[in-house]
C-alpha cells in the first residue's frame, strides 16, 4: 500500500494556508494547524504552542521568519521547518502569532 500521496488526507482534514517566504513567491496549500493547548503525558502536563504540519511538497524551504496566513490571521515561523516523519513526506514548523 502506497501512502506517499497525502493530498486526500490533507484535503479532508487540513486548512487553507498561505506561506509568504522572506525571499521568494507566496504559495498556498492545505496544512494541519495545531493551536496551543495542554496534554497529560505520563502524569505530567505538557503545554503546546502553534505549529503547522504539511506535506513536504506543499511549501518549499520554510525558514525562520517566514509568514503564514491561516484563517485571516498572520503567524511567523519561529524556526525553520523540520521533517515530521522518518520518510520525510511531512514537515512541521513552530509558529508564533504575529
Amino acid at each position: 500500500m502506497d501512502f506517499s500521496d497525502l493530498s486526500p488526507f490533507y484535503a479532508d482534514f487540513g486548512e487553507q494556508v498561505t506561506h509568504t517566504p522572506l525571499v521568494g513567491t507566496p504559495a498556498s496549500g492545505q496544512a494541519l494547524f495545531d493551536r496551543p493547548g495542554t496534554a497529560i503525558v505520563g502524569g505530567e502536563i505538557l503545554a503546546t504552542d502553534y505549529a503547522l504540519r504539511y506535506p513536504a511538497t506543499t511549501f518549499q524551504a520554510v525558514k525562520r521568519g517566514d509568514q503564514f496566513t491561516i484563517g485571516g490571521v498572520s503567524y511567523t515561523a519561529r524556526e525553520s521547518a523540520q521533517p515530521a516523519t522518518l520518510d520525510g513526506l511531512e514537515h512541521i514548523v513552530p509558529l508564533a502569532r504575529s
